[in-house]
């Protein structure tokens, strides 16, 4: 009796055992099912950040070389060969991203425009498999001069393989500089290359080495947006909305073979035009060549309530190979507390033009773009330009002491002065 019931007990025992062992086979089973389910999801998982990530490239570059230089666009779908990578979908736009007066809705305080700067927002669709999600994708773009950098050196157009050359400017709050070289001997508080540029030593100011984003420094060249810092920006043809001799539509034509006298503005018909800054009915100004002398007439008193309260004005001379004449004098007489951008191109870029402040201790507020015009700067003593300069060719100091320092109050200026482009996109 004894022995049965110990017979029983064990194989109680046993089959308790079994079915132990059933249930942790079938617990082992299903982790392993769940296992092998779980790589499975996160494979998809990966595949579909791998979608979207590459659909954000796309989105970003179709904006950089297509979207910049345009004045409107039908919507545009692309997907990759295989449509499991990524695609995006980008929705019709009629504006002209440089010609944008919309401010940017969220702020970046990091970006090429200081925080601020006009924007044209996409909502674009990427394509990850799954959710594709809509992110606005942002082409910002603010003049580099009111960004805080008031010095810009900017690639050379008709002769690449030269140096560009700065004087011993004294420059604050910063500068940044496209082609770095060693015949640049301004004295900067701080600047900022390109990303791969040699770097400049300049007696131990420390360089800002944030990343930068692939920026647009002119439109279209070529037929093309170029991103290493070549200007093309006063008379682009395409497309010439975004061009400042289009932004000077509707103002003053002035010829310097044609006599002219009208709102502060007069020309000889010999070549020599004078304009006045503190004229109240002064406005817009195009200079279609024909000019061998230009002169700014500023005002007696440094701080001059009248100009500063007039609306900022844009003069651009745009000087064509057909051109009879050659600018070869420019005069900033006085002081000057207007808003302006003076804008000069030469198509023959030929020639230093001297540029002289004629009043000593001149104080001028000026943003000062060149393309193709080297530049010599006297000051009689000393000269501040309140404002900047942006030009692709060499600025040599010819006499006296310039400090160039920011412009702290642009407002209009803001829309007539060039300016650079990059891409952002967020979160909606």
């Amino acid at each position: 009796m004894i022995a049965r019931r110990r017979a029983g007990s064990a194989m109680l025992i046993a089959l308790l055992l079994l079915a132990v062992a059933g249930v942790i086979t079938a617990a082992w089973l299903t982790l392993m099912t769940a296992r092998s389910g779980l790589v499975g999801e996160m494979a998809a998982a990966v595949q579909r950040r791998i979608a979207l990530e590459n659909s954000r490239a796309l989105a970003q570059e179709f904006l950089l070389e297509r979207v910049i230089a345009s004045s409107s666009g039908v919507a545009f779908s692309y997907d990759l060969p295989d449509p499991a990578w990524g695609g995006i979908r980008v929705p019709a736009w009629n504006a002209a991203p440089l010609l944008s007066v919309q401010k940017a809705a969220g702020v970046n305080a990091f970006n090429p425009g200081n925080g601020d700067g006009y924007t044209l927002d996409l909502a674009v669709t990427l394509m990850d498999g799954d959710a594709n999600p809509a992110r606005r994708f942002s082409v910002k773009s603010r003049s580099p001069l009111l960004a805080g950098r008031v010095l810009v050196s900017q690639a050379p157009t008709l002769t690449p393989g030269a140096a560009v050359a700065i004087g011993a400017l004294t420059v604050g709050p910063a500068a940044f500089v496209w082609s770095p070289n060693l015949a640049m001997a301004f004295v900067p508080a701080s600047y900022a290359l390109p990303e791969g540029a040699a770097a400049l030593a300049f007696g131990g100011v420390l360089m800002n080495d944030l990343a930068q984003p692939r920026q647009v420094a002119n439109p279209r060249l070529g037929g093309a947006p170029i991103f290493d810092g070549q200007f093309d920006a006063i008379d682009n043809a395409a497309p010439a909305a975004n061009s400042l001799v289009a932004k000077t539509a509707g103002g003053t034509l002035v010829s310097g073979s044609s006599p002219l006298a009208v709102n502060g503005v007069s020309s000889d018909g010999a070549g020599n035009v004078t304009i006045t800054l503190n004229t109240a009915g002064l406005g817009n100004i195009l200079i279609a060549g024909e000019v061998s002398a230009l002169t700014l007439a500023g005002q007696a008193g440094v701080n001059n309530a009248a100009a500063d309260n007039l609306p900022a004005i844009l003069i651009v001379l745009d000087q064509p190979l057909s051109s009879t004449r050659d600018l070869t004098t420019l005069t900033l007489s006085g002081h000057n507390r207007r808003r302006v951008v003076l804008a000069v191109k030469k198509a023959g870029g030929a020639g230093t033009l001297p540029l002289q402040f004629t009043t000593a201790g001149a104080d001028w507020r000026l943003l000062l773009e060149l393309e193709n015009t080297p530049v010599s700067l006297t000051a009689s003593g000393s000269a501040l330009l309140r404002g900047g300069i942006r030009s692709d060719r060499t600025i040599a100091l010819g006499g006296g002491a310039v400090t160039i320092t920011a412009e702290t109050d642009p407002k209009l200026l803001e829309r007539l002065a060039s300016r650079n482009a990059w891409v952002e996109s967020n979160v909606p």
